[in-house]
């Protein structure tokens, strides 16, 4: 593996991340039909026996990733993002760690951070 290109990620967006991983395998284990976290910690005995989320999220952790710590500056500064673009929280944490850390390329297929001035945003459709 050459390693030529190196990912940041705040940790926030990992913990997000493999949360969705463990619902998206609860609904595909038939765990669950709707409902999410809520319907999933109604049926918190059936937790334990859920593994794929952490075998994908370990892939997620041993990708060429920088993971950056969030502060109060960040949290602070992601409302202005929000009012500037109308993100939701958590995309507005990363556009606000992006301005904190001095990034300006943001690899994601959400449509949401088109409306962000600054930054340039890389989809998977950008590649051959």
């Amino acid at each position: 593996m050459r390693e030529e290109v190196t990912g940041i990620a705040l940790f926030e967006t990992v913990n997000e991340v493999t949360h969705r991983f463990m619902i998206a395998e609860a609904l595909a284990k038939g765990l669950i039909v709707a409902g999410g976290a809520k319907a999933l910690r109604n049926k918190f005995q059936q937790i334990p026996a859920l593994t794929d989320y952490w075998m994908n999220t370990q892939r997620l952790l041993a990708l060429n990733l920088l993971f950056m710590p969030v502060n109060e500056a960040i949290i602070r500064n992601a409302q202005n993002v929000r009012q500037e673009a109308g993100l939701l929280t958590n995309d507005s944490m990363i556009v606000a760690a992006m301005r904190e850390y001095g990034l300006s390329f943001l690899a994601s297929n959400d449509a949401d951070f088109d409306r962000v001035r600054d930054i340039t945003v890389f989809k998977p459709t950008d590649l051959p």
